[in-house]
């Protein structure tokens, strides 16, 4: 808990905040970041780095630990797949899974969410246009592809949202028509907090969307995932997909 501007500071109130509650502590051990005071945090500045100058009076409001708040989404799945002729024998295949997204603290996962899984190939009836993708919380999944196309990516910053389904064939006389593809499914979504240490470093890995479906008419790629995390008065977010570390100071 952090020691707060009406708290009486005492030697024992910093012992217990910065060492543990453990051991004898004398200030020298608690100048900024020199190994039991943490270096990082707005909050911490009026702390001296070293021994200089340190007073009970500069501890004030200060804090060992953070609450951080997230927002972390998988990547939304690939569209099934369309043909031009037929397709039934295609039904339980699906397109690709999109990937996982994931926050955590060296070893330890804090947060793991799904990719949303693809869409089954040649799931709808023959001659149908394909099913849209499922939307997520930023955005629509992309546009089923109409008779005959392919199916059609969702925006860039529909994060984890799924792609559209490819298109059947409707046929004729000559042509018994093809069966049409389920649109992909959304990644999943999740908000929280989690309370670390500062200067701790965090992995931050966003799921990459599922390859397109390239047989005849394609089931469409999903959006990537995304990540947020806010502490004190910062904002970071990250969108690229793949692994990115940061540390919370």
């Amino acid at each position: 808990m952090a020691i707060t501007s009406n708290a009486a500071i005492t030697m024992s109130a910093l012992r217990t905040e910065y060492k543990d509650g453990t051991g004898p502590v004398s200030m020298s051990e608690l100048n900024r970041g020199g190994g039991n005071f943490p270096l990082g945090g707005t909050r911490n500045n009026t702390v001296p780095t070293t021994d200089n100058n340190l007073a009970f009076s500069k501890y004030r409001n200060t804090s060992k630990t953070v609450v951080v708040t997230y927002e972390i989404i998988g990547a939304g799945g690939t569209g099934g797949f369309g043909v031009h002729n037929e397709g039934e024998q295609f039904r339980g295949t699906y397109g690709a899974t999109g990937g996982t997204s994931q926050i955590k603290n060296g070893s330890t996962a804090l947060v793991t969410v799904i990719g949303g899984g693809g869409g089954e190939n040649c799931k709808l009836g023959r001659g149908h246009a394909g099913e849209n993708g499922a939307a997520s919380h930023y955005g629509s999944g992309g546009a089923g592809g109409s008779q005959n196309s392919n199916g059609n990516t969702p925006a860039t910053n529909s994060y984890g949202a799924g792609g559209g389904g490819g298109g059947g064939d409707f046929g004729n006389l000559y042509d018994v028509g093809g069966c049409a593809g389920e649109g992909g499914g959304a990644g999943t979504r999740q908000t929280g907090t989690f309370t670390v240490i500062y200067d701790t470093v965090i992995t931050l890995t966003i799921g990459a969307k599922g390859a397109t479906n390239t047989i005849a008419y394609y089931g469409a790629s999903g959006a990537d995932g995304y990540g947020k995390l806010t502490w004190d008065a910062n904002v970071h977010t990250r969108t690229n997909t793949g692994v990115g570390t940061g540390t919370i100071n």
